[in-house]
Parts: C-alpha cells; structure tokens; sequence
C-alpha cells in the first residue's frame, strides 16, 4: 500500500466496487464522495454519506503518521497500534459492557459471517438462521446469513463465486428461514403477529434438533424494530441453550445504553459507522459480549481458512490469537481509515447530552415530517416508533422519513426504477434538462445536490425515497453553538435546506413528463 497516495483514494479501498469512484461524476454507487463535498444538501444517512471536512482532516492525520511509520520501516507496528486502537474504541462509543470484544467488518454484510460463526461454535449441532425482512436489511443478506459470498470480489481483493459456500462444512449445516416487516401493500405487520410468527419458527426448529440464530431488526431500512425487543429477550430467557440472537443495528439508530443492554442479554450486535453516524461507508463491525466470546477458547471457534478471503488477523481480538484468528493477511488500509472517520464523528456527536440531542434531532424530524405531509407530491409512509428501555432517550424517536412519490395526476406512486432515476437527478445539476421555458426558481432548485437515502422497496407495487437525520444534525449544532450561533439558529438553516430538497423533488415530479419523454 503507498501511503503517498491521496487519503480520498486510500479510503475506497479494503472494500468492493460499491467503493470505486465515478471519474466523471466524482461519487461511489451511493452517490457520495470520498473527499468531502460541502455544497451538497445531504440527508442520507440511511445509506451513505460523503466524508465530513472535519473527519477528512482527523484522516489525513492518520495518514500522515501511517506514512511517517512506513519511511521508518516500522509501518506493521503502527498499523497493529492503530487497529488496535479503533477495535477498543468501537464498543466506548457504540455501547458495552465489561468484556465485549469487536470484529472489525468493511461491512455489516460481512458481520453476518461472523456472527454465524460463532453461533455454530456452540455446538455440533445444524443450526437454522432467522432473518428479518431481507428487503429491508441488505441486499446480500441471505447468501451471508448461510455462510456464501454474496459479492463476487471480497474486500481484500479474493475473486470469489457468488452463492458458493466460504466453507463447505459450515455452509451444510445452516438452513435460513424469513420473516417478513410489512404486508404485500407495504404496510407494517401489527408487532404482535411478528412477534408469535418468529416464536414459532424458534419453536418448531429447536423440535427439529437444530441450534437457531435469530436476527432481530433494530433498525430496518425505513426505521422499523422486528421481533419486540422485550419480546426477544423473553423469548431468549426460554429458549436459553438453544438460541442466539445478533441484534443487525447496521444503521445503528442506538444509543449507548441500548447497545449495552442487547449485550448484557448476551445478544452480538452488528453495528456501522457509516450510517447514522455518517462515517464514510464500508465501516463495520460485529460486538461480541463476553457470554459469546467465551465460547472462542472452548476450541470449537477455529475461523475456516475459506474466510481469510474477507479480514486479517488485526481486524480480530488479540485475546483470541490462538483459537479463533486469521493468521494473517495484508493490512485493510481503507478499513482502518474509514472506522477512524466514522469514531470523530460519534465522539462528536456524544459530546451532547443526550437530552439535547433528542430536542434536535425531534424539532427537525417534526418539521421536515409535516413539509412532506403537506406536500401533494409525497406520501409520507407510517413508521411505529422504536421501543426503548430508556424512556425520553434519543434512540425512541423515529430517525428515518420514508416516503412514496408522484407526478401531478398519477394514479400511482412511482416504482423502484423511476425512483432510482429521481435519485440520481437530485443529486447532481439537471438544469439543463429542464424545458426551455421552466422558470428561474426552478432553474436554480435544479441545479441543487441534494443527497437523500437511496429508495428501498416497501411492498410489492410501494416504494419510496428516505431523507433520514443523522449524527452531524447534532455534532453541527454543537460546533455551531462553539462558534457563537444558536443552536436553533443552527437549525432553522437544516431545516431550511431540507425543505429546498423537497422543493427540487416537487420541481423534478412537476416536469417528469418532460424530462422522461423520449429523446
């Protein structure tokens, strides 16, 4: 790795194409960059977010003393240092008890491997994984959830065949079973139905012989919590011995105490740095509380050598050196740099109270939640808000707006494929597609970069876009606040510009006819 290299390119490595840069248009397939873009509109911690001046910076250090390192020819050593760093680090600012260990993952995808390992290490015997709402986690859930490449280059650079197993061993003993979030019109299923639905399928499979791992959601896609929390941990207390939980908190919506309390009840939790917490994407990791951890030094955790094409020894416990650890592997570069951008901004984001917080976060939501009902455009879609251990914390708020989208005198929202068109034009300069006669106001919303969550499927014929509040909503007030404005000065301005997002999509849905006429 020459750590001469620009720290934008070296932080689209260590992951897939999903990270490759777009010479023409400067974004990744998420629509971000990996240098940062200030004069972009951006909402879309739901998916990704391009990397913030302030953490871009913090990078640059570390890429600095990385470079300093390999001049003197000790770069293995400060690598080791710094990776160590960031895997203690990861459970302070995520949520932890006393004991928790953290994998570092390029993505929460790839946690799912992990997470299934260690499951399997609890015995010999065949294990059933229960997944949740596959739509609305990841794209290559299943195929990573029964232990197969989901992807056909891994993050350190292995071509691999899709749907293959990792290893053949583990692979034959997992089966997966699905539970679905939402009828097939979109709607959420009422708590109570997942709930029984997701007792039975525990029930029935413990009756077969068969070990379970089930996934419980916190958060989907569109901010959804399946099965109920307290549910869950009910549901672990019976069937102890025979069930594992791994909490997908991908989008890691959480507060601290939430995390910590999934890990006292001895669940492992997938987290991200990349979404809320706006990190640059690819930054994952799996939290393995002390209960499950254990099970390392029980002999029956040796990694196949099938997943050496995905991590490297730093990425893992050094606790764990002799039982459960790659034995090598080159140094994930990008990784390491991504989780150090995505740590700035959780510590700035949790140098405000909590209490704060929530005031922030809530003022937002509720304005920009009323601009989209008021619209006659948009359709906002109903979201249950997240049931929380912590009454009035942050996390019991619904973070993520979820809403469908029509052109003047449609009979139907727009699907996926014209959603991904929509998403596409408000994000780059579409002025000169416009209708020579379109008037000035358009002009200039037209030429706008707003970056909103990428549209997700929420039912069989329903779709919609995401404007989500993330991190820096907070962390900028807070630095806002160091700099002698208001806080609510601070946030009339978001608020502001999250209404001129949804003046562009109002502009692009009030001359759709034209800009999809044919050529």
């Amino acid at each position: 790795m020459d750590l001469a290299q620009p720290t934008e390119i070296l932080l689209a490595t260590g992951g897939d194409e999903r990270l490759l840069v777009d010479p023409d248009s400067g974004l990744n397939r998420y629509g971000c960059s990996p240098r940062p873009r200030p004069w972009a509109i951006t909402f879309a911690s739901t998916t990704a977010t391009s990397v913030s001046d302030g953490a871009f910076a913090h990078v640059e250090a570390l890429r600095r003393r990385l470079a300093e390192a390999e001049r003197a020819g000790r770069l293995d050593d400060e690598y080791a240092a710094a990776m160590e760093e960031v895997r203690g680090e990861i459970p302070h600012q995520c949520g932890m008890v006393a004991g928790t260990e953290a994998i570092l993952t390029p993505s929460g995808t790839d946690a799912e491997f992990y997470a299934l390992h260690l499951a399997l290490a609890a015995d010999r015997r065949p294990l059933t994984g229960i997944v949740i709402a596959p739509r609305e986690t990841a794209s290559n859930v299943l195929p990573a959830a029964s232990g197969r490449h989901y992807n056909a280059t891994t993050a350190m650079g292995h071509h691999v065949t899709v749907d293959q197993p990792v290893d053949a061993a583990t692979a034959a003993r997992v089966e997966l079973a699905v539970l679905e979030l939402r009828d097939r019109a979109g709607n959420p299923l009422p708590a109570r139905d997942i709930d029984r639905a997701a007792e039975a399928l525990v029930e029935r499979e413990v009756a077969r012989g068969r070990r379970v791992l089930l996934h419980l959601l916190d958060t989907s896609k569109t901010g959804l919590v399946a099965p109920g929390v307290e549910f869950t941990f009910a549901l672990a207390r019976r069937f102890a011995g025979h069930l594992d939980v791994v909490v997908d908190a991908s989008q890691l919506r959480l507060s601290k105490e939430s995390v910590a309390r999934y890990l006292d009840h001895g669940f492992m939790v997938i987290v991200t740095g990349s979404k809320f917490f706006t990190g640059p994407p690819f930054a994952g990791a799996l939290l393995v509380p002390p209960s499950i951890g254990g099970r390392v030094q029980l002999g029956l955790a040796a990694l196949p050598e099938g997943y050496n094409a995905y991590t490297e020894r730093h990425c893992w416990p050094e606790s764990w050196e002799n039982w459960c650890r790659p034995m090598g592997g080159r140094p994930n570069i990008g990784l390491l740099m991504r989780w150090w951008a995505a740590l700035w901004e959780m510590a700035a984001f949790h140098a405000v109270p909590p209490a704060e917080a929530r005031r922030i976060l809530e003022r937002f939501l509720s304005a920009i939640g009323a601009a989209i009902q008021a619209s006659p455009r948009l359709s906002l879609l109903p979201c249950p808000l997240p049931e929380r251990g912590v009454p009035g914390s942050w996390d019991g708020l619904a973070t993520i707006l979820t809403f469908a989208a029509a052109p003047p005198k449609a009979r139907t929202p727009l699907g996926m494929d014209d959603l991904r068109r929509l998403h596409v034009w408000l994000n780059r300069d579409v002025s000169p597609l416009l209708p020579p006669k379109a008037r000035e106001r358009d002009r200039r919303l037209a030429a706008l970069a707003c970056h909103i969550g990428q549209p997700v499927m929420v039912g069989e014929s329903l779709s919609g876009l995401r404007l989500a509040a993330g991190a820096r909503l907070v962390s900028g007030a807070r630095r806002a606040m160091l700099a002698g404005r208001s806080v609510d000065a601070f946030l009339d301005l978001e608020i502001a510009e999250a209404k001129l997002v949804l003046a562009k999509l109002d502009m692009l849905l009030r001359h759709w006819r034209h800009l999809t006429a044919p050529a």
